[in-house]
């Protein structure tokens, strides 16, 4: 049925092409565009909570990513001159926009700076993410998700062998050694995955965990022959990782703004330090609650430091209790949210909090898995990242220490109530599906950072929470400060972790862990200062605007309306 939908949209926009006739409407080349990018990354369906790509795995031959481009490009001349011919509604100019985001991305990635060709972690990405949303939602029968992911795994080989005919031909010096050995740990993880983690799956049910043994251990070989060869790669690779003349375009398609970069980077440093200001200030006024047998440094640095441990000594002492600890944190938050007015919650809460299922090992799966736009009512599961099975106790005393009490606290709304996890649910539910698949993240993560401190202004959490929001902050900004560095002043790792230790005053984890990430998802990182920057700004332009009017639940339920779409989008509705 799906294909039949296809074929029509897809008739009506040649037909209306080929005839020269009025520019093609942009509800039309959305839903053409939607299902030929669920062709293309089937696995990106499942997740959306479409299931009729279930039993297929991403197709990346050379014809398939030329074909892909070339769609692209198409969709994008037509829906310019849709847009061009004017008379749009605000729904299709808002659909418009993020479709168009979401058309200037795919070409940068395959035509400019040609990851497929240049960056193995183009490919073992698909990997680590392929059967997770199978696996871990409950919206279909166990055996039939089950059945789905044998049907998947089987087809890992023939992509692992894709990725291999991409890269093989590749110039080393396009590619990063740095890029080419993160991949070969990804493909060796999944490897793991498949050979050992899978089956576990099916406990109980032997037909379907023989089968998931069977595939699995042909997907593990094919992938740890991928592994071998990315090996090899890097020690002949001899590119960087930044994309440098292309970052400006990155930053572009993947922020929505169009401030020059020397501008944001220069009000990313002043604001950081008027944050780090800002939490010194706060520290010495919350001094003698927090730490009233010891005197205050008079260096901002070392009294910053003092505080910050202070917070991170109220770690849990097990897993066991950092679970009861959470479960606890949201119900109480849920209370809180509710009666204090915050926001509407979208009932039913449909918010499942655990750890992950063990059989996944080695694979990283902490974080928020929502609904799906076509899945709305679908469970949002939550994964607490937790301290590895093998890790030892001074691994997991830094763990529980880097994820205290008062770091959830703060960040739990953050992730969950009224954050991530509402928003999700509202864009979900949204009928424009396009503006769920391809959201605005800047709005995505500002909002979930702007929550933080609208709770802790409104009342939850305490001293100790802000201390931690503080923190997080020049995390978020230095994030920003970093990843325009990298990739446009040839910053270095070992410049970066100084000046995230040093002057950020994180740990020596999260420094690392900034450097990776600057390398692996540039622009990302600078979505949370760029965000926050961007819902404060509303939410300031509003209160200042409404006076004693301003009520704050139907100025959150507002924020929902448009769905994800970028912030200032919200100044135009009443």
């Amino acid at each position: 049925m799906r294909t039949v939908l296809l074929s029509l949209i897809l008739a009506a926009v040649a037909a209306a092409s080929t005839a020269q006739a009025q520019p093609v409407g942009v509800p039309v080349l959305v839903n053409a565009y939607i299902e030929r990018y669920f062709q293309t990354f089937p696995s990106l369906a499942t997740q959306a909570g479409r299931h009729d790509f279930d039993r297929q795995l991403e197709d990346l031959s050379a014809a398939r990513r030329a074909e892909w481009l070339r769609f692209n490009r198409e969709t994008l001349d037509r829906l310019t001159a849709a847009t061009t011919a004017g008379g749009l509604s605000l729904d299709d100019r808002l659909d418009a926009e993020a479709l168009t985001s979401q058309l200037q991305r795919e070409i940068l990635t395959l035509a400019v700076v040609r990851r497929p060709d240049r960056d193995p972690l183009y490919w073992t990405s698909i990997f680590e993410n392929a059967n997770v949303f199978l696996l871990v939602r409950d919206d279909l029968p166990l055996a039939d998700r089950l059945d789905r992911v044998v049907a998947r795994t089987r087809l890992v080989p023939r992509l692992a062998l894709q990725a291999q005919e991409a890269l093989k031909a590749a110039d080393p010096s396009t590619v990063a050694p740095d890029l080419a050995r993160i991949a070969a740990s990804q493909a060796r993880s999944s490897a793991k995955f498949f050979a050992t983690g899978l089956a576990d799956a099916a406990k109980g049910q032997p037909a379907l965990e023989a089968s998931l043994r069977k595939e699995g251990a042909a997907a593990a070989k094919a992938l740890n022959v991928l592994a071998t060869f990315l090996d090899a790669l890097t020690a002949r690779a001899k590119g960087s990782p930044r994309l440098g003349e292309h970052y400006a375009a990155a930053f572009r398609w993947g922020t929505g703004i169009e401030e020059p970069l020397p501008a944001i980077l220069a009000q990313a440093q002043a604001d950081f330090a008027a944050k780090r200001a800002e939490a010194a200030a706060f520290g010495r006024r919350a001094w003698m609650m927090l730490l009233p047998n010891e005197s205050a440094p008079q260096d901002e640095g070392a009294l910053l430091g003092r505080l910050f441990d202070r917070v991170a000594a109220d770690g849990d002492k097990n897993t066991r209790e950092y679970v009861e600890n959470w479960l606890d944190t949201i119900k109480r938050l849920e209370a809180f949210v509710r009666e204090r007015r915050i926001m509407t919650l979208p009932d039913p809460v449909t918010l499942f909090v655990s750890t992950s299922p063990s059989y996944f090992l080695s694979q990283s799966v902490g974080g928020v898995y929502a609904a799906g736009p076509f899945a709305p009512e679908a469970r949002t599961l939550y994964f607490l990242p937790v301290p590895a099975d093998a890790a030892t106790p001074e691994q997991a005393s830094v763990f529980f220490r880097d994820f205290n009490r008062d770091f959830n606290t703060m960040i739990a709304a953050h992730e969950l109530l009224p954050g991530h996890y509402t928003q999700l649910k509202y864009a979900a539910r949204h009928k424009r599906k396009v503006r769920a698949l391809f959201p605005d993240d800047v709005y995505v993560e500002g909002w979930g950072t702007f929550c933080e401190r609208l709770l802790l202004d409104e009342g939850w959490g305490g001293p100790l929470p802000r201390m931690a929001h503080l923190e997080k902050q020049l995390e978020n900004i230095a994030r920003t400060i970093v990843d325009i560095r990298v990739h446009t002043e040839g910053m270095t790792r070992d410049e970066v972790i100084r000046f995230v230790k040093d002057e950020a005053l994180q740990g020596d984890q999260i420094a690392a862990n900034m450097w990776m990430r600057s390398i692996t998802s540039p622009v990302q990182l600078t979505t949370y200062y760029l965000g926050y920057r961007e819902v404060r700004a509303v939410y300031d332009e509003a209160r200042k605007t409404l006076g004693p009017k301003f009520d704050l639940m139907a100025f959150m339920d507002g924020m929902m309306r448009l769905g994800p779409v970028a912030a200032r989008h919200y100044r135009q509705i009443p």
